[in-house]
């Protein structure tokens, strides 16, 4: 039997729909923060990124399951042990980013003053604090910090995800983008 050469498909279209939603959810938090708006269009935009964020967690969760399931395509022999080393740390390290991302905003929220609750799918699901937290302000500014550091974080390592295959093409003549596509 041969090795597989791409990601199980279920894998691929989670690959690029955190994509998005990751996209998303830096730009939405970041206006949501540092743009002048009406307070019900900022409440509006928060109530959107929390919801946003439980369907991250969960796209997040399937997409590790998938991980821990499937077949992964074996790294190019032709990469350096250094340079594939560097390509697992590289995947943990997002992996670990993409997780704490949404908990220590669901601990954000869950320990904030106002106590207000999230609702996904408009008002379909009212999804629930995080139990002992609740309206405590050390806890929410440690979660926001972690919130912060972990989208800087989150943010470089995408960068040096794509530099990585952007790199391996030019160097190697490797096509990597193959591994996370359909095929032909």
């Amino acid at each position: 039997m041969y090795p597989t050469t791409r990601y199980h498909s279920i894998s691929i279209v989670l690959h690029w729909l955190i994509a998005l939603g990751i996209l998303f959810m830096l730009a939405s938090g970041i206006a949501m923060v540092n743009i002048d708006m009406p307070k019900a269009d900022q409440y509006q935009l928060f109530q959107i990124h929390k919801a946003s964020g439980v369907i991250m967690l969960w796209a997040i969760v399937l997409r590790i399951v998938v991980r821990l399931f499937s077949e992964q395509p074996p790294l190019p022999a032709m990469l350096s042990a250094h340079e594939q080393k560097l390509a697992k740390l590289g995947h943990i390290g997002l992996y670990t980013a993409l997780v704490v991302m949404p908990l220590s905003g669901w601990l954000m929220v869950s320990a904030s003053p106002f106590g207000l609750p999230t609702f996904v799918f408009v008002d379909w699901i009212k999804w629930p604090h995080i139990p002992f937290v609740e309206r405590n302000k050390t806890i929410e500014s440690l979660a926001r910090n972690i919130h912060w550091l972990t989208a800087i974080a989150l943010g470089m390592m995408i960068l040096g995800h794509i530099a990585a295959v952007i790199m391996h093409k030019k160097r190697h003549g490797l096509q990597l983008i193959t591994r996370m596509w359909w095929s032909k």
